[in-house]
């Protein structure tokens, strides 16, 4: 009987750590600036004491107000703002990275209209942190004056550095704008767009991401007015026309943010779209074919409105990513991930209803925390890697060999868990990456109507989730023989059955094959390699499953 009983608590403990949505319907914190009309939202550490603080953009196309930030004591948030910019605007969403590589978070905010209202244009701006201090006015603005609603880091010419793109374009008055990017030249952001669209557009979000495989950050931008449009990273330059246009008929979209749905190792996009000018308004998700993305969706959901805030987090600690998104007038929604399908009803409905504007996810009381390590073999190219997960809450070091790396040797997103580091490793060289993230993270809401929300993530931790879900979930073993002649083979497993590749390099990088490209089930597998066309020489092997890869070198004499 006793063993019974253990074995009913195992079960319903099991069940609250896998099944169900690990948060309470009601917000755990609620600012009490409730006429801010908040809008971008972000988690950084401003003052570097190792506590997420909470960065928030205010004013909206409502009213002027400051950029503010409320700083996180110990896990707890004040109730009120620790600190407001000296100038106020009607400010839209916001960035944040190390600009000028110092090691403190910057804020870059988008104003969306000008001080007149929209009779004149906003511009974007950056305040720079100084030694733990946000600056109390933007040390930097654009040169040019533009409608803009968002802007996000990237490393456009992939040198190791953050640069700016810009969404533009005004949809209320039908006024569409160059999409643009702001270069970094040595911690500066240059005063002009160093790259534009073509065409003008009604861009109203903006994110980077690897869309092919290539190892460099290509940008998406989510248009309020026409379909979603990525423009691809030719290394050289980005392309001014897009690479890929969403074929779906609603076309009116308000945000998006991008992550790996289906554990494939490819970036797919999830969108936000807001029915105020037309469309069905509806959330959606449009899969990663390999070399870009599906034209249709292959998700919507049931819900129809004013579509807005949207995130995609492993909050259930499955190794998946799951959808949070927020509306206008609505409450928050969450749809759990199973394996690679949502429900079109949310799992769960937060008990409030505000107008959403942004979601973003931390362990902001560190309940959660692991640190955690990531190692690659250099292949003389790579630039940009992904961690395993995110949002990343620090990076603690970079090693490439045994030289461990200073902060301006890389730039990195924390929120999308990727780095760039400003020279490519050499060819067999082993990089480590030690960093914090959680099992628990906790997510912000910015609200145009009434105080901001932080929902508690209460995820039950009696049972490990991260002893019971490996977050390598293979073995990738050395080929045998090695040194080989003309045939070796290499054996692999997989704890569960997910997308496999496995991919062959020459001593410079370049890639020779790609024997496997497919879902397989959980077991032991073996490849024989036939290296009869090649000549002697070191040769890399690959294998990536679920957005994890890890290299090996193996040796061919004839």
């Amino acid at each position: 009987m006793k063993q019974l009983l253990a074995f009913t608590l195992f079960l319903l403990l099991f069940r609250v750590s896998f099944s169900q949505v690990p948060f309470n319907t009601s917000p755990i914190w609620v600012s009490t600036a409730a006429s801010y009309y908040s809008t971008g939202c972000g988690w950084a550490d401003i003052n570097k004491d190792g506590w997420q603080d909470l960065v928030i953009s205010n004013g909206n196309d409502m009213s002027r107000k400051n950029l503010v930030v409320y700083l996180n004591n110990n896990g707890t948030l004040p109730l009120t703002p620790s600190w407001s910019s000296s100038d106020i605007d009607y400010h839209g969403h916001l960035s944040i990275g190390d600009v000028n590589k110092d090691g403190y978070p910057d804020v870059a905010v988008s104003v969306y209209i000008g001080a007149s209202g929209f009779n004149s244009k906003g511009r974007v701006k950056l305040y720079i942190n100084n030694n733990g201090t946000l600056s109390s006015l933007p040390v930097w603005y654009s040169g040019d004056s533009l409608y803009t609603f968002s802007c996000a880091f990237g490393d456009a010419d992939n040198d190791g550095d953050l640069d700016l793109a810009v969404a533009a374009g005004e949809s209320y008055n039908n006024i569409p704008e160059y999409l643009r990017i702001y270069y970094n030249n040595g911690g500066t952001l240059s005063s002009f767009p160093q790259w534009k669209s073509i065409t003008k557009l009604y861009g109203m979000d903006v994110a980077w991401n690897d869309f092919n495989g290539d190892g460099l950050l290509d940008l998406v931008f989510a248009c309020e007015i026409g379909p979603a449009r990525m423009f691809l990273n030719y290394g050289d330059s980005i392309g001014t026309s897009p690479y890929w246009s969403s074929g779906d008929a609603s076309i009116y979209s308000n945000s998006l943010f991008t992550g790996d749905v289906n554990n494939d190792g490819k970036p797919d996009l999830a969108v936000a779209d807001n029915n105020q000018l037309g469309g069905t308004g509806k959330f959606k998700i449009y899969l990663n074919t390999g070399t870009t993305l599906n034209a249709i969706p292959y998700w919507s959901s049931a819900f129809s409105g004013y579509g807005s805030g949207i995130n995609l987090c492993d909050i259930d600690n499955d190794n998946d990513l799951d959808l949070i998104t927020g509306g206008w007038w609505r409450p928050c929604y969450i749809y759990l991930n199973n394996n690679g399908n949502y429900n079109i009803n949310p799992d769960w409905t937060s008990s409030t209803s505000s107008v959403v504007e942004a979601i973003t996810f931390t362990d902001f009381d560190k309940d959660g925390i692991d640190t955690l390590h990531f190692s690659f073999t250099g292949n003389g190219i790579k630039k940009l890697f992904f961690l395993p997960r995110k949002p990343v809450e620090k990076i603690l070091f970079i090693k490439i060999g045994s030289d461990t790396l200073s902060v301006n040797q890389y730039c990195y997103d924390l929120e999308n868990g990727w780095i760039v580091l400003s020279q490519a490793p050499l060819i067999g060289t082993n990089v480590q990456v030690k960093y914090i993230s959680s099992k628990k993270p906790d997510f912000a809401v910015s609200n145009w109507d009434v105080g901001n929300y932080v929902f508690k993530n209460n995820l039950v931790v009696g049972i490990d989730k991260t002893e019971l879900v490996n977050l390598k979930n293979f073995v990738l073993y050395q080929n045998f023989p090695n040194p080989f002649n003309m045939f070796t083979k290499i054996n692999y497993s997989l704890n569960k059955g997910n997308f496999v590749q496995i991919k062959f390099f020459n001593s410079l990088g370049q890639e020779i094959s790609e024997p496997v490209n497919e879902y397989k089930e959980s077991g032991n597998y073996s490849y024989r390699f036939d290296g009869n066309h090649l000549s002697t020489g070191a040769y890399f092997y690959s294998i990536s499953v679920g957005g994890i890869t890890e290299t090996k070198t193996m040796l061919l004499l004839k």
